[in-house]
């Protein structure tokens, strides 16, 4: 009996975790904080890109090499590493003031190469805005 007097709350507590589709103000306002990221790391511009990133950032990238902001932000300090970045695919869900969004996307480098990869990134919005605190790629055969 003490169940079910306590089960409509505990039902109630759960319901923000679900996974849904994102605002869109939300959403809108990541894309565009992701697009500041893409372009600031096209343009070797660290102070851009500085602003869309969490002091506590995780990035993987594709070859599981894992940094923080800092060594993100020296990568693109007077050196510029891509000719182009381009999404194909974009997927973005939120939970709460999180929002994770998926993508397939082409890294064209300075010296030729090009990445096919998956990257996922997490945003938490904060009061700066929505900021990056965690990115992960996946090298597509």
């Amino acid at each position: 009996m003490k169940l079910l007097a306590v089960l409509p709350f505990l039902i109630a507590l759960s319901v923000p975790g679900f996974a849904g589709l994102a605002t869109p103000s939300d959403e809108k306002a990541v894309l565009a904080a992701e697009k500041q990221y893409v372009d600031g790391m096209v343009k070797a511009d660290p102070a851009s890109v500085a602003k869309v990133l969490a002091d506590d950032l995780s990035y993987i990238h594709s070859g599981n090499k894992n940094q923080n902001k800092a060594e993100v932000l020296a990568d693109i300090t007077g050196k510029k590493p891509y000719t182009d970045i381009q999404t194909k695919t974009t997927l973005v869900r939120q939970y709460g003031n999180t929002i994770v969004t998926s993508h397939e996307m082409l890294y064209f480098n300075v010296n030729g190469a090009t990445s096919h990869v998956t990257v996922s990134m997490v945003w938490v919005k904060t009061p700066s805005g929505w900021q990056m605190v965690h990115r992960q790629a996946t090298k597509i055969p």
